[in-house]
């Protein structure tokens, strides 16, 4: 995205923008962390990928800011940070819910089944209590449908990227951009 396309838009435009960028990136996000349990590279490829969040966010409120010469209100900065977590979060839950559902329909059990054998591998009475619980929940059917898990999955992006977003736009506004000289033919 570049400074003209910036400046033009609303800061729904913008944060539209973005996150079509950050929706690859929580869909990424996703499938790394939904295979850490049995691949430690993916944990810490995830783990990273989690650290790297509030530097991304940063990055693409900046632009804004910097491309409106450093008169981006806070709210406006805020709304744009609200509108990349949502319209990303909204690519990643349709991207995993479509996963769950169709691709790897089994997907959510066997995870369940390999916490189970996790947890009643270990030797803490926690652990035990924590396998019996998800083996009854199993059992009874009581475990969320892969609809149940995106629209959470969604809720937590917004919420949590909201937060993340209001810190991140004060932090913007902390540093302060430099006028831009415009060069005049005489």
């Amino acid at each position: 995205m570049d400074s003209s396309t910036l400046k033009s838009h609303s800061p729904y435009k913008r944060g539209a923008d973005w996150g079509a960028w950050f929706g690859i990136y929580l869909s990424v996000l996703f499938f790394v962390t939904s295979y850490s349990v049995s691949s430690p590279v993916c944990a810490l490829i995830g783990l990273l990928m989690i650290i790297g969040v509030p530097p991304c966010i940063y990055f693409m409120l900046r632009k804004s800011y910097v491309s409106d010469n450093g008169t981006t209100i806070f709210s406006s900065l805020w709304m744009e940070g609200i509108s990349i977590f949502f319209f990303g979060g909204l690519i990643a839950s349709i991207v995993a819910m479509i996963y769950m559902r169709w691709i790897d329909p089994t997907f959510f059990d066997s995870r369940i089944d390999t916490l189970i054998d996790m947890y009643s591998s270990m030797d803490m009475q926690q652990a035990q209590d924590a396998a019996d619980m998800l083996t009854a929940a199993r059992d009874q059917k009581l475990l969320p449908k892969p609809i149940e898990l995106t629209v959470d999955m969604l809720w937590l992006i917004v919420f949590s990227g909201s937060i993340l977003s209001m810190l991140i736009s004060w932090l913007v506004q902390l540093t302060k951009v430099a006028p831009r000289v415009h060069n005049q033919k005489k």
